[in-house]
Order: C-alpha cells, then structure tokens, then sequence
C-alpha cells in the first residue's frame, strides 16, 4: 500500500503514518504520503489472539483455522504446543513448526507442559528459541506445590521468559488457584505473565510481559502495520465511539504488516506469515 497516513476518527483525532510494512514517526524518504479516508470506521489495533478455542495443533487444516482468526481481526496468533516428550520436545518442536510453514498469518508458539513434567532444560530451549511465554498446565493444588519452582527459577534467569498457568482442576474449581500462584511468585521470584491469560484475546500488560509489544499490538512507531477498521454506524457519537467493544465483533477490514489482508469477511491476501520470535522478554514493562 506504500506510504500513507490516516487518522482515527474520536474524539483524540489520532494521526498514525506508515510506510511500507510499518508505522513510522515522520515521513521516511522524499516520496509522497497519501491519506486514507477513514470516515465512517473505527480503528483498533491488530488483534493478538492465543488458539484457545479452536487449537492449530490437532486441526486437519491449520490454515483454513488460521483464515477463520483473520477474519476476526487478528494479525498475530500465539499457536499452543503440547511438549509431550521429556527427552524428544526440541525434535517434535521443529516437526511442529514444519507443520505450520505456509499459514497465512504471522504467528509465535506457546509450549504447553504439564506441570509434573515441565524441566528447566526445557524453559531455556524454549525462551532462546523465541517464545513469547510458556504455559504451565495443573490439575490440581498439589500439582502446583510439588513443582521444583527454585529450578525453573533459575532457568529463567537468562532470557526471563514468563509463565503462566492453566487450571485443570475438574474435581474442585472453587480452589484459590490465583492467590496460591501469586503466594509461589513471590516465594520463589518466579517470572510470570501479570494476567492469568484464559481468554483468546491476549491482555495488553500480558503483550508487555512477553515481549510482544511493541513490535505487535500497538499503534507505536517501528512496529508492524498492523489494524482493524470496523464500520460506525450513523449517527454514532464520540463517547459511544470510545466505549466500543471488538471482542465479538468483526471487522471490515484487516491489514497485517501494511497490507490488507481479509475484506468483509473474505481473505484476500493469501502471502504466508512469519515465524515471529521475542527478543528481550519483560523489556518494555
């Protein structure tokens, strides 16, 4: 789409600028900027979104999964991994990215271990391979105390990357599992995401903790183009522009990395994504 600014149309009258695949502070090179007409949409972000609800590993078609969550608005999908193999996880990670080469999105992975198996061998492949954070599944109260937090601890020290957990517990879910992981994380020093992350759409302190923003998921200068525009209905006021809710709702528009990508609710940008990994993890909290 080449150079151009646009501007989002509340009451802040927020002006953003991209050039090429990312939004910039200033005008780069001497060419000319055009501006997009936004009247009548709502801009958001490009939305991050984790495959809680319907999961890329044990689909027969991830790519057709992966068109489903353009259509929603996502530009960044966070695809769980099952690491089910103590001493083969690094051999059945690379088969599980083969598996993903050609999707349509930018996405990371997020490995996902069971609580008595996960090692610290494994919290140090995984952050060096770039993974935004790691998932630590229990299924019980115990499960949680019996983990060798002070290794983990330990392992994370180098690339500091999060983790956080997911609660299994089908017998009793009136357990307090919050305040007996904020309880660990002080105990221990553990590195963890602030939000327990159990909804598909990824909190913005969580993008933060990991690593994500602000190279996705954010209107920020150097970051990737990313953004949804969402039609206004007539007659729409200022304040009920600013109370806008996207979380079930769907866009009109979808561009990733400064090109678009799904129009009324058809993908017209079949380019495959990237690979995307995390740098420095915590950096911008």
């Amino acid at each position: 789409m080449g150079a151009y600014w646009f501007r989002n149309n509340s009451s802040t009258c927020e002006e953003w600028t991209v050039c090429e695949e990312k939004f910039v502070r200033d005008r780069v090179g001497s060419g000319s900027y055009w501006q997009m007409n936004t009247n009548g949409f709502y801009v958001s972000t490009g939305h991050i979104m984790v495959d809680l609800n319907v999961s890329l590993e044990t689909s027969d078609s991830p790519i057709s999964e992966a068109e489903e969550y353009i259509k929603r608005g996502c530009t960044l999908l966070l695809i769980q991994h099952l690491v089910t193999s103590i001493r083969h996880f690094r051999e059945l990670y690379d088969t599980f990215l083969e598996r993903l080469d050609g999707l349509p999105i930018d996405f990371m992975v997020i490995p996902v271990i069971k609580a008595m198996a996960v090692k610290p061998e494994m919290v140090r492949y995984f952050s060096r391979r770039g993974c935004p954070f790691l998932c630590v599944v229990v299924n019980s109260q115990d499960e949680l105390a019996e983990v060798k937090w002070e290794w983990l601890v330990q392992a994370q020290s180098h690339k500091r990357i999060p983790f956080t957990l997911i609660v299994k517990d089908q017998k009793n879910k009136s357990n307090n599992y919050l305040e007996m992981w904020s309880s660990l994380r002080k105990q221990y020093g553990i590195i963890g995401l602030t939000d327990i992350q159990d909804d598909e759409m990824v909190t913005a302190q969580n993008l933060r903790d990991s690593g994500i923003f602000p190279s996705k998921g954010g209107f920020q200068p150097g970051g990737q183009a990313d953004y949804n525009l969402y039609l206004i209905d007539e007659g729409t006021t200022f304040d009920e522009q600013r109370n806008f809710r996207y979380h079930n709702s769907v866009p009109k528009v979808t561009v990733m990395n400064g090109k678009i990508k799904q129009v009324n609710q058809k993908v017209v940008n079949y380019d495959p994504g990237s690979h995307l990994k995390v740098k420095i993890h915590k950096h911008f909290v």
